[in-house]
């Protein structure tokens, strides 16, 4: 019996989301848990398995098109199961987004799906229910922004395997980077030591123009050494150190449709730009404790960072001035009982904020390790929806950059963010002279419909003071 697929939800607040590629084909056999196709929401990109076992009839939904949650995007059930138009009628009109009816794409002859590299890939199970649908994948879409196309299993086969993907070609659909074409590296190199492939990751080198010469022809990091000084000219001892910058690419003109993550931080930040009267103060802090914390916490065998102190600190801060793990709504201000703190994390094509819950509660070093898994997560595709909802506050932390202070959007449905810069090198005035210092800045954004300046100025206060003492937090 026919069933229709049904574009998953993900997360509470998520209501439309796009196929990026379909990778299986219409008329193919699929087993439970095979990957159907990969859709894109406006937080993350993801793949969606089989349900169960049968043979994919029709796909309804073409790539590109955003459709709203649970309509229907295909039809799995026996060979040679027929379905008739006024069924595929009635799944193709569940595809209406903003009273807009969404047409079903014609059917191509290819069964070839298109390539697109989405933002962040993570493999989830649909729902199924008994039912029908229809049309193939429409032209690729490819971004032309420099960003490296790579599949979602290709680019976690790379990044455990230590694979440098800029140096690969891809096979696939307008040149995107397969599975094969890793494992297809990894054959033609052979044995390599894990010191020499990492250093081989971090300078790009192509492995297969290098011979080895450990047992069974395993590549060592003297031999990745040699072959750089191969190609690497001696400069005098004497000579200026040159700094080598990457050319400039070529621009291209062009219209560039934007993904769901892309449009919905447009969205968001729209959002608070229009209704979030917002107010910014700024503090210079003394981050000496802070670089002598971290330095005791790496001590022990804790890899903390300034932002997981930061974290703490804030947290702190927030259930010391309860309206700030408050939001504003049309019923009322309502406030939370638990301090989650969000922290923005880069990610191609965007950026998604992963969320540390109970962030006051929890010892540095444990936020630390919690940070870490998340940004793991994050960039591999594998976050909960969960994991990043819920925040009351958010960092934004620029501070690996040479920026010194910045000023950051209020989150829509927090009641701040704030915005780290780096820790540089300042003279300032102590005693009656001056003093080399370690100084950060860190400046407030907060929504002034029920935070006052008086009330961010007491938070910046508190933050300042915990951070300058460090040891005790």
């Amino acid at each position: 019996m026919a069933t229709k697929i049904l574009l998953p939800k993900f997360g509470q607040t998520v209501e439309t989301s796009e196929i990026t590629q379909w990778l299986a084909t219409e008329g193919a056999v699929v087993k439970k848990g095979d990957i159907l196709c990969e859709i894109a929401t406006d937080k993350s990109s993801l793949e969606v398995e089989s349900p169960y076992d049968g043979t994919l009839l029709r796909i309804l939904l073409a790539p590109a098109v955003t459709a709203p949650v649970g309509c229907v995007m295909a039809v799995i059930g026996e060979p040679g199961e027929k379905l008739d138009d006024a069924f595929i009628a009635a799944c193709i009109s569940t595809q209406r987004v903003s009273g807009e009816t969404a047409s079903a794409p014609a059917v191509a002859a290819s069964a070839s799906a298109p390539a697109v590299a989405p933002p962040i890939p993570r493999r989830v199970e649909v729902a199924a229910v008994s039912a029908a649908p229809v049309a193939a994948p429409a032209a690729a879409n490819t971004s032309g922004n420099g960003r490296v196309f790579i599949s979602p299993r290709a680019r976690r086969l790379a990044t455990t395997s230590d694979v440098p993907v800029a140096i690969l070609d891809g096979s696939g659909e307008n040149g995107r980077i397969t599975e094969a074409d890793v494992r297809g590296y990894l054959d033609a190199i052979g044995p390599v030591t894990p010191a020499a492939r990492t250093a081989a990751l971090q300078k790009g080198v192509d492995l297969r123009g290098v011979k080895g010469s450990g047992p069974s022809g395993r590549i060592m990091l003297e031999d990745l050494a040699a072959c750089l000084a191969r190609v690497t000219p001696t400069a005098p001892a004497n000579a200026p150190a040159k700094k080598t910058r990457a050319p400039l690419p070529a621009l291209v003109a062009k219209l560039e449709k934007p993904g769901p993550m892309r449009r919905a931080i447009a969205a968001n930040m729209s959002a608070s730009a229009a209704t979030i009267p917002s107010f910014q103060l700024e503090v210079s802090v003394d981050a000496s404790a802070m670089i002598a914390r971290r330095d005791a916490e790496k001590t022990s065998g804790s890899k903390v960072g300034f932002g997981d102190i930061i974290a703490k600190a804030c947290a702190l801060a927030v259930r010391r001035f309860p309206m700030f793990a408050a939001q504003w709504g049309d019923a009322g201000i309502r406030f939370f009982d638990r301090v989650h703190i969000g922290f923005a994390v880069a990610i191609p094509g965007g950026l998604i904020v992963p969320v540390v819950h109970d962030c006051d509660q929890a010892a540095i070093r444990d936020i630390a390790v919690c940070s870490a898994q998340l940004v793991e997560k994050a960039r591999a595709g594998k976050l909960a929806p969960e994991e990043y909802s819920g925040a009351v506050f958010t960092l934004s932390n620029l501070g690996a950059f040479p920026v010194d202070r910045f000023v950051a959007i209020v989150p829509p449905g927090q009641s701040g963010i704030l915005a780290i810069g780096r820790i540089r090198d300042e003279l300032v005035a102590r005693g009656g002279g001056f003093f080399p210092a370690k100084v950060m800045s860190l400046t407030l954004s907060a929504d002034h419909r029920y935070i006052d300046g008086a009330d961010g100025a007491r938070f910046m206060q508190e933050v300042k003071e915990l951070l300058e003492d460090a040891a005790s937090i």
